[in-house]
């Protein structure tokens, strides 16, 4: 299944947010493209700072729709841009379906869903990993891509001036998880995937030294 081609918007802030990446985070796109180059794609990656998703979407090389909580969402600043690139506010701490469903439309369409499955930088960190992840990954059978971003040094945590604090951010992606569909996983099969991926994504922190 090939993704929708994104809009013309999307290619411009597109464009916006590598340059602004190259200049303040220092990083750029891949070579060659780290996703499977059509089809639906769970990425999913630690996190540590709100640049995290900029720094993923310009180093992917496709578009990415990202899960984000819902507070950041409806943040007033960044409200337009969160809706413009169509991500998918959670409302952390609950089971959200409206979330869920969202995201299986948009693998459905053959897009690239972004998660952190920690869950956040704050009091909803999970290390372990939200049992979503492992759901989505056996419901859809999509590709896994994990990866792990290192910063030069600690991102302050306040929205604003963590996107606007330079920066040096590398960027690790691991090798696509490919599993078979099950559409219906029971618990202990979605706990055993969850952990399989929240590994993988460890294993790429390791080697960022």
């Amino acid at each position: 299944m090939r993704s929708p081609s994104p809009g013309i918007t999307y290619r411009l802030l597109d464009r916006l947010n590598r340059l602004f990446c190259r200049v303040l985070y220092r990083v750029t796109p891949r070579l060659p493209p780290p996703l499977p180059e059509s089809g639906p794609v769970l990425l999913v990656s630690d996190h540590s700072s709100f640049s995290d998703p900029m720094v993923l979407a310009a180093t992917a090389g496709r578009p990415v729709i990202f899960l984000t909580a819902r507070e950041v969402y409806q943040h007033r600043y960044i409200r337009w841009l969160c809706r413009t690139l169509h991500y998918i506010p959670v409302s952390r701490g609950t089971h959200d379906f409206g979330a869920v469903r969202a995201m299986l439309r948009v693998l459905g369409q053959g897009q690239v869903v972004g998660i952190f499955p920690e869950g956040g930088i704050d009091a909803h960190r999970e290390e372990q990993g939200h049992q979503g992840i492992g759901y989505l990954a056996l419901k859809t059978g999509a590709p896994v891509v994990p990866a792990s971003i290192a910063w030069d040094k600690a991102r302050p945590f306040n929205l604003a001036r963590s996107l606007l604090t330079p920066g040096r951010a590398i960027v690790r992606y691991g090798t696509p998880i490919i599993l078979q569909p099950d559409p219906n996983p029971d618990r202990k099969k979605i706990a055993t995937v969850t952990a399989s991926i929240m590994r993988a994504i460890r294993e790429l922190r390791s080697l960022q030294g």
